[in-house]
């Protein structure tokens, strides 16, 4: 289990917070964390964001002991089924036509975390000498970094970069990736969504988070105080969470 922490804000240019996730337990304490990102027409985006959010917190506290072998299955498995729920909400109801959520979630064992994600938000592994990316953005600015026709400076600030190609929501079958990684080299694990990431680069938020006499609370609000400063347009949301041991 991960001291962690949820911080959110609607942002400087936006009327709604469609950002929703939490840290949710399981019978037996196991840790999950979800953090979602909404889009859609008026008020949709948030009813898709908190409706994945509230169903992986149902299936999740319903649950007893995950065996690590169960992990990469269950995600698969939950996030397909809210999935295609999800979907058929935004069929039967005109005024929920075409919305969508990302969804970044992180089952967490005691020296690594299962993680799978859809669309752009994203999972990091921080330590004071690396930023690493878990999860790869499903995105049309990424898919063009994938193939080699820009470099990742130029995603950063590509007028297209806000084009997501897979999300929950938006159509009956999909499937998240996932990704197993060992946590106990790193300090912490951070869930986001692109509010942070589209307008704070990797190297701002390491500095932020090596500041070793600082609070996870004043750390949470330097990440959002530092994407508001850079001027992002969107919600900003950030699961921190402290990974304690040995480091190397």
């Amino acid at each position: 289990m991960l001291k962690a922490q949820i911080y959110s804000d609607k942002g400087q240019y936006r009327e709604n917070n469609e950002d929703t996730g939490g840290i949710f337990y399981n019978k037996t304490q196991q840790q999950l964390l979800v953090l979602c990102d909404g889009m859609g027409g008026h008020l949709a985006g948030e009813i898709a964001s908190q409706y994945v959010t509230n169903e992986l917190q149902k299936c999740f506290e319903e649950e007893n002991l995950i065996e690590p072998d169960q992990a990469e299955s269950w995600l698969r498995t939950t996030l397909k089924r809210i999935n295609r729920e999800l979907y058929q909400l935004s069929t039967d109801r005109p005024e929920y036509s075409g919305m969508g959520t990302t969804c970044v979630c992180a089952l967490v064992f005691d020296e690594y975390v299962v993680v799978a994600n859809i669309g752009d938000s994203r999972a990091y592994l921080v330590n004071s000498r690396e930023v690493e990316q878990i999860t790869n953005d499903h995105s049309f600015v990424n898919h063009l970094v994938m193939i080699g026709q820009i470099t990742e400076e130029e995603a950063f600030n590509h007028p297209q970069r806000n084009i997501i190609t897979k999300v929950m929501g938006t159509d009956k079958l999909v499937s998240p990736d996932i990704f197993v990684k060992k946590t106990n080299f790193y300090d912490f694990l951070m869930l986001n969504t692109d509010g942070l990431t589209d307008y704070v680069k990797n190297k701002p938020i390491q500095d932020i988070l090596n500041d070793e006499d600082a609070t996870m609370d004043s750390l949470g609000h330097s990440l959002i105080d530092i994407a508001l400063t850079n001027d992002s347009n969107d919600n900003i949301s950030i699961i921190l969470a402290k990974i304690e041991g040995d480091k190397v």
